[in-house]
């Protein structure tokens, strides 16, 4: 919805929220209504893979009569959802677990919902082999705040900086286009695999396809700087054409609550992600996910919000 007035939309989205928390925070859960309230949940940029997961979380959430709905926001993806929630900015959010774990003592997590792939594509047919072959090439590192910094992550163990490259910022749903047109020669994206944005079948994208780079080698350097929580992960032969496996990094993906949300809301919300798991994973997509009571719990050391523990030990009955 477009602003009333021509004001900064970071300080307009970020006083609305304000505002949201303000008004959430003076009604309580009560009588046989249990909660009337609708809840903010902050995803990231639009059509990518929280935004896709963000919906699919509300529509079961209202299909499992909690009695309260969500509201799902488009962000700036985990890097700024975190301080959000941490301010009460929002009611829930999701964030990459390497962002997550930088404040982790000061999160709650409702559970480990799937493995996020990073995925680096350029056309088919570019001389492009490894992530040094990118300088002085133009690039863009994700239009979402966690992408964007696991790129610089990534551009750093190849021995890369952001002043060796141009860097533009494309969104995913600008990808397929932005590389056809030449107007970047390599693109990062993140979330389930095949991402449904990189679906070529409409005549979008370089004539000849994409091809995506191979990420294994740089894994090693984030491991032991960061630790586990970047994991090494092969993407399947036919992914967007590829005739061969291709190794890759992969990234927890956190559903986070805001320390003083109601413990029965939280329970609810995790009734959700297990008894409706198959309602939360994209068709067509394949990948990890983790909506199960022995897999959501692991959140990267990120504690557990004492509702969603309750409800995994009663769902572990």
């Amino acid at each position: 919805m477009a602003a009333p007035f021509h004001t900064d939309p970071l300080l307009s989205r970020r006083r609305l929220l304000a505002g949201i928390a303000t008004v959430a925070a003076g009604i309580s859960l009560g009588g046989c209504r249990q909660d009337a309230r609708t809840y903010s949940l902050g995803t990231a940029e639009n059509r990518g893979f929280f935004f896709d997961f963000g919906q699919s979380l509300t529509a079961a959430v209202a299909r499992a009569n909690t009695g309260f709905t969500l509201n799902p926001l488009i962000t700036g993806g985990s890097v700024e959802n975190v301080p959000d929630i941490m301010a009460g900015r929002l009611d829930l959010a999701l964030a990459l677990a390497d962002v997550a774990a930088t404040e982790r003592d000061n999160l709650r997590a409702v559970g480990r919902v799937y493995l996020n792939y990073l995925q680096f594509a350029v056309p088919a047919d570019s001389p492009v082999r490894t992530l040094a072959d990118l300088r002085g090439r133009t690039i863009s590192l994700g239009a979402s705040s966690a992408t964007t910094r696991a790129g610089g992550l990534l551009l750093k163990a190849a021995g890369l900086t952001e002043v060796d490259v141009q860097v533009r910022a494309v969104p995913v749903t600008a990808i397929l286009d932005a590389l056809a047109s030449g107007e970047v020669e390599a693109a990062l994206f993140a979330g389930g695999v095949p991402h449904p944005e990189m679906d070529a079948s409409g005549g979008r994208g370089p004539a000849q396809g994409i091809r995506l780079i191979d990420l294994s080698r740089y894994l090693p350097a984030l491991q032991a700087k960061y630790g586990p929580v970047y994991q090494q992960v092969r993407l399947p032969v036919g992914l967007y054409g590829a005739s061969e496996e291709i190794g890759s990094i992969g990234i927890a993906s956190l559903l986070l609550a805001r320390a003083d949300l109601p413990d029965e809301v939280v329970g609810r919300i995790v009734d959700v992600l297990i008894d409706r798991s198959s309602e939360l994973v994209p068709p067509g997509t394949l990948g990890v996910q983790y909506l199960d009571t022995r897999s959501l719990i692991y959140t990267s050391g990120v504690p557990l919000h004492p509702g969603a523990a309750a409800a995994y030990r009663r769902h572990h009955r």
